[in-house]
């Protein structure tokens, strides 16, 4: 449940006590073009992705899901309704993972106001592998989810 590749990671911590309140999505950037969906360290992927697609004129919304059962689906849902599109990056495999649970409830509660089927950012339907390189490669990207947004505004093919 916790990822090794964190331990090096900084930042603010507030003083005193800090509660998250649990099964709350953060709104972790503002956007109008496309809703992005995340959580733990993929949230890395999911902001850097929006950053890229900002300096292309695409404005993404970034949700931090922060727990994923209970899981705040009027957050997302009213994201959607907003921009219309939906990428879900999440570090699972595809089959019955969090992003097929998310892409499920968005196109059974906002399929009328999708411009695009929801996509899903997943890891490879493969083993992980043990070397550095093909894991990096089976893994969710910042390249591969700026291309699933753009695929989303039929930017590219």
């Amino acid at each position: 449940m916790e990822s090794e590749r964190m331990y090096g990671d900084k930042g603010e911590v507030p003083d005193g006590e800090y509660l998250l309140p649990i099964g709350k999505a953060h709104i972790a950037r503002e956007g109008t073009d496309v809703t992005i969906v995340s959580f733990n360290k993929m949230m890395k992927v999911a902001l850097a992705a929006a950053e890229e697609l900002a300096k292309e004129g695409i404005s993404a919304e970034v949700i931090d899901l922060r727990t994923i059962r209970p899981m705040d689906h009027e957050t997302i849902i009213r994201s959607v309704m907003k921009t219309s599109r939906i990428v879900v990056v999440d570090e699972n495999w595809p089959f019955g993972s969090v992003a097929s649970e998310i892409a499920f409830r968005v196109q059974k509660d906002a399929f009328d106001h999708l411009m695009r089927p929801a996509a899903r950012q997943s890891k490879a339907d493969t083993p992980l592998p043990f070397a550095p390189a093909p894991i990096e490669a089976s893994l969710p990207s910042v390249s591969r989810t700026v291309r699933a947004v753009k695929e989303c505004m039929y930017l590219v093919k």
